[in-house]
């Protein structure tokens, strides 16, 4: 059961980041943002880059919530070992695919 709470608590702080990045703010808290010079941060839109990021985070949070849910019910009895392994392994390349989405359309309005 501490399971479900861990990944409820994963959900919701990425919920937050998600709601902070997709106000169009928050585009220090990215790696690659934060990390660049002056001169590189100005060949970048700063608000595009966080709504996109915050695009493929909300989709990360749906994904941790999902999972939360799936082991809630293995702990109840309603969803077997197996389907729980099938639903969030395969389950997990959506946020995965959304991450290199999003990094691809981030990169698009960019140059060096």
């Amino acid at each position: 059961m501490e399971y479900v709470w861990m990944w409820g608590v994963i959900a919701g702080v990425l919920a937050i980041v998600s709601a902070v990045l997709l106000s169009g703010r928050g585009a220090g808290l990215l790696a690659g943002y934060s990390t660049a010079s002056a001169a590189e941060r100005a060949h970048v839109n700063a608000p595009k880059l966080a709504r996109t990021m915050g695009g493929a985070t909300l989709v990360c949070a749906i994904y941790a919530a999902a999972v939360a849910l799936l082991v809630y019910a293995h702990a109840r009895g309603v969803v077997d070992r197996t389907t729980l392994f099938l639903a969030g392994g395969i389950g997990a390349l959506v946020p995965v695919a959304a991450l290199c989405v999003a990094g691809y359309r981030a990169n698009m309005g960019t140059y060096a």
